[in-house]
């Protein structure tokens, strides 16, 4: 039970980053969606392999990180535009990043977050190459791009969607 009410207020916290607000009709709404979310997802997983109790708390000892580094990664993305808008951008462009093998979930979770910061966005994304194509405000060196997207998805994510 624990379990349930922590993912719901985590996919509540997300949610209400997301639309930047606390009013008190969007929390009903971030709480209606996630409790959704989180019926679905347990159906299914019911349907699918049994995971253990420790795995699931393993998972949700790195929401906290998940959701402070993406607050990380929006503010530093935010001064980066800033830095842009005040002087000429140093070199937009579009950069593939990998992803490997990974879960649907965990897929839809790096994507959502690349597009919560504001200088990046997501351009498409290939599941059968394993990639996302990404714009980002400085793309003069994409394997530096690629280093850091992948630092940070290991560094935040991966813990909670595997």
């Amino acid at each position: 039970m624990i379990g349930i009410l922590l993912r719901v207020l985590a996919l509540t916290g997300l949610y209400l980053l997301i639309v930047s607000s606390t009013k008190p009709g969007d929390i009903a709404t971030g709480v209606v969606l996630a409790a959704l979310v989180v019926a679905v997802g347990r159906r299914r997983r019911e349907a699918s392999a049994p995971t253990s109790a420790r795995a699931t708390l393993r998972r949700l000892a790195g929401v906290p990180a998940l959701i402070g580094g993406t607050l990380v990664d929006v503010v530093t993305g935010s001064a980066q535009v800033i830095r842009c808008c005040l002087r000429r951008p140093p070199d937009p462009g579009l950069v593939w990043l990998p992803t490997g093998p990974t879960s649907p979930a965990s897929f839809a979770a790096w994507g959502i977050r690349l597009g919560i910061t504001p200088n990046t966005v997501v351009v498409d994304v290939d599941e059968e190459r394993g990639a996302v194509l990404v714009h980002v405000l400085d793309a003069h060196d994409p394997e530096t791009v690629r280093d850091e997207q992948m630092a940070s998805y290991r560094r935040r994510q991966q813990r909670v969607f595997p």
